[in-house]
C-alpha cells in the first residue's frame, strides 16, 4: 500500500541517515586518532576542539608544547598534561608527561608528585624507575636518584651499563655507587657487571670490591657471567689478579679443575681431558680456513684425549692455531714440554712450540725445534727464561 511504501521509504531514509552519521563519526574518530599521533600542534588543538574529552589528545599536546623553550608553551604543556591526568588518572604515561612538563617549568614539587603517581600505577615497569632516577639526578638529589636506580636494577639487570655510565659521570664516586646501587643487591649478575664496567674504566679497586662480595656470597653464577671481568683484567695486564679469581672459580666448581694436573705444572688442562672454555687461562683457538682443530681427538700419547690439528690446505704460512696464557714471575727459568706426533707434514718448518711475552714480545720469543714429516710420539722440549718485566 501507499502507507507501507511510505514507511519503507522512511526506514530507508533513516537507515541512510544513520549510515551517513556513522560514517561521519568514523571519519571524525579517524581524524582525531591521526591528530593524536601527529607532530603538528595546530592539528592536535583542532582535534581537541572536536573532542575535548579525549585525554590522549591533551597528553599529546603537552608532549609537543613541552619541548619548546618558551615559558608560555611550557605553561600550556603543564595545563594540557594536568587535563589529561584529570580525564584519565589511571595512565602512568600521562603522569610521566606531567612530571616532565612540571620539571621544565621549574616546579619540582609537581614533578615529584606526578612521578610518585606514575610509580604507584606502574611499579613493575623499568622505564618509569629510569625516568624517575634521571629526574632526581638532574635536580641534584643523589640519594633519591640512586634509590630509584637500585630498584631499577632489581627489576631489570639490562639497565646495568647505562646506569653505571650515567651515575659515574654524574657523581664520579665508585664507592657511593657500589654502596647505594649495587652492594645490597642479591643478584651476582649485577655485581659482576659492575666489576666489568669499573675495570673497563680503570677503577680496579671498585671492581675488586664487587667481585669480593660475589665470591664471599653463596649465590651461584656461571663462568659466562664472570668471563668479561676476567678478560678485562687480562687485557689490562693484571694477570695475577685474574689468576686469583681463576683459582677461586676452580675452588667453587665454576671451572672444572683438571683431575690429572701434575704438581708444579702451570699449564691448565695440559692433557686436554676436558673441554676448553676458550677464555681466561684455558686453551684458546683461532679459527681459520687453513686448518681445523679438535681438542678431543681419541688417539693420545696417554689418557683419553689429545689435541689434533689438520692442515687440509697445502699452503706454507705462519699460524698460531692454539695458545694459552700462563702466569709466571720475572727472571725465572722454565721448561715447556709436550708430546707430539705428525703425519705427512711437508713444509720445512712444521708445528712447534713457542713462548712469548704478550706485553714485551721483543724481550721473550723462544721457539722449539719443528716437527716435520711423519713421526711417532716424541717429546718436544723448550727451555726459556722470563725477562725482568714478564708476568705472563
Amino acid at each position: 500500500s501507499l502507507t507501507s511504501r511510505w514507511r519503507s521509504g522512511m526506514f530507508l531514509f533513516l537507515a541512510a541517515v544513520l549510515t551517513l552519521l556513522g560514517s561521519m563519526e568514523a571519519i571524525r574518530i579517524a581524524a582525531v586518532t591521526a591528530a593524536g599521533n601527529s607532530g603538528d600542534v595546530t592539528a592536535v588543538q583542532k582535534s581537541i576542539a572536536m573532542d575535548p574529552g579525549d585525554p590522549a589528545l591533551h597528553n599529546r599536546l603537552a608532549q609537543l608544547t613541552g619541548d619548546s623553550a618558551e615559558q608560555s608553551s611550557i605553561t600550556a604543556a603543564v595545563q594540557a598534561a594536568r587535563r589529561a591526568t584529570a580525564l584519565n588518572p589511571n595512565r602512568s604515561d600521562y603522569w610521566l608527561t606531567l612530571a616532565s612538563a612540571c620539571e621544565s617549568a621549574g616546579d619540582n614539587g609537581c614533578a615529584d608528585q606526578a612521578l610518585q603517581r606514575a610509580l604507584c600505577l606502574a611499579p613493575m615497569v623499568p622505564q618509569v624507575w629510569w625516568l624517575a632516577g634521571n629526574h632526581y639526578l638532574r635536580t641534584d638529589r643523589p640519594d633519591a636518584a640512586l634509590s630509584c636506580f637500585h630498584r631499577l636494577l632489581e627489576l631489570s639487570p639490562d639497565y646495568a651499563a647505562p646506569i653505571f655510565a650515567l651515575t659515574l659521570r654524574a657523581y664520579g664516586d665508585p664507592k657511593m655507587l657500589f654502596d647505594q646501587v649495587v652492594g645490597n643487591t642479591k643478584n651476582p649478575q649485577i655485581q659482576l657487571a659492575f666489576a666489568d664496567f669499573m675495570s673497563a674504566n680503570n677503577q680496579f679497586d671498585a671492581a675488586h670490591q664487587a667481585w669480593a662480595q660475589v665470591a664471599d656470597g653463596g649465590a651461584q653464577f656461571s663462568f659466562a657471567e664472570v668471563q668479561p671481568y676476567i678478560e678485562r683484567l687480562l687485557s689490562h695486564g693484571r694477570y695475577h689478579e685474574a689468576e686469583s679469581i681463576w683459582s677461586q672459580l676452580e675452588g667453587r666448581g665454576t671451572i672444572a679443575r683438571p683431575v690429572d694436573r701434575e704438581p708444579g705444572n702451570l699449564v691448565f688442562n695440559g692433557n686436554f681431558e676436558q673441554s676448553s672454555v676458550s677464555a681466561g687461562f684455558d686453551w684458546r683457538s683461532q679459527p681459520s680456513s687453513y686448518f681445523s682443530i679438535d681438542f678431543a681427538d681419541a688417539s693420545p700419547y696417554s689418557g683419553e684425549h689429545c689435541l689434533r690439528i689438520d692442515f687440509p690446505v697445502g699452503q706454507n704460512d705462519d699460524f698460531e692455531p692454539v695458545f694459552q696464557l700462563v702466569p709466571v714471575v720475572p727472571n725465572q727459568s722454565y721448561w715447556l714440554t709436550a708430546y707430539a706426533r705428525s703425519s705427512d707434514i711437508t713444509s720445512d718448518s712444521g708445528p712447534r712450540l713457542r713462548v712469548t711475552d704478550p706485553d714485551w714480545p721483543a724481550c721473550l720469543n723462544s721457539v722449539s725445534d719443528p716437527t716435520v714429516g711423519s713421526t711417532p710420539w716424541h717429546q718436544v722440549t723448550l727451555k726459556f727464561t722470563t725477562g725482568p718485566h714478564t708476568r705472563a
